[in-house]
């Protein structure tokens, strides 16, 4: 079936966490949009973060899907014509507010990223990260309703039931474009529920590719290849 839309992870994957993509790679994703294939990033930042991404690399189209699928929003623009939150029990809200006010005193200082749903804290070191794991491990009571994942400099906590396959799934009711004319494209953990989505997945550099069509050492060799495809 004809593909209409690539969904790429950030971190990781279209670019190094915390920098810029590479020009070369900047290049190979226009190309793509030339081709009449809409674009869009779903990742676990912010959707005002991502729109700085986008503006910055020359996408103002771009469609943002940012605390891994809860909040999207179409294009660069402030305030964004569409924007929605996926909707949440009013229990997790307060469950969430309450793990973020726990760690806070736990650990003084630590940094939260400024989300809409989710709690991201970032440790400072594995002293910190490990505190949080002792946390997760001591008031498992406390996370009923909470999806938790990992990653190399954070931890989010996002309401369960709220992962990129839902992020996705409301981005079929909203533009109309089918799972099956999806690509996904991550490296990571939390990408696994839009590759189960998604009608091809592309991992990019992943140890464990059974979740994936096709594993690639690089975001670059998978957008030749998405290239070849929708050309």
């Amino acid at each position: 079936m004809k593909k209409r839309l690539v969904v790429f992870d950030l971190d990781g994957t279209l670019a190094p966490v915390g920098k810029g993509m590479a020009q070369e790679d900047v290049k190979l994703l226009k190309k793509i949009e030339d081709c009449g294939i809409k674009l869009a990033v779903c990742s676990g930042k912010p959707t005002y973060y991502l729109c700085g991404f986008a503006r910055q690399m020359g996408f103002p189209d771009m469609i943002l899907l940012g605390e891994n699928g809860s909040v999207i929003q179409f294009g660069i623009h402030l305030p964004p014509q569409i924007y929605c939150t996926l909707p949440y029990e009013r229990s997790v809200k307060s469950a969430l507010r309450q793990i973020e006010e726990d760690i806070s005193l736990m650990i003084p200082g630590i940094w939260f990223q400024p989300n809409s749903v989710a709690v991201t804290p970032f440790p400072r070191d594995e002293g910190e990260f490990q505190q949080i794991e002792d946390y997760l491990n001591e008031h498992k009571e406390k996370l009923e309703g909470i999806e938790t994942f990992r990653h190399a400099d954070s931890f989010d906590f996002v309401p369960g039931g709220i992962t990129k396959y839902d992020g996705l799934q409301k981005l079929t009711q909203m533009t109309g474009i089918t799972a099956e004319e999806m690509i996904a494209v991550g490296d990571g953990v939390n990408d696994a529920p839009m590759f189960s989505y998604a009608g091809m997945s592309l991992g990019i550099g992943l140890e464990d590719d059974h979740q994936v069509d096709r594993n690639f050492a690089s975001i670059s060799e998978a957008m030749a290849y998405i290239l070849e495809i929708v050309s």
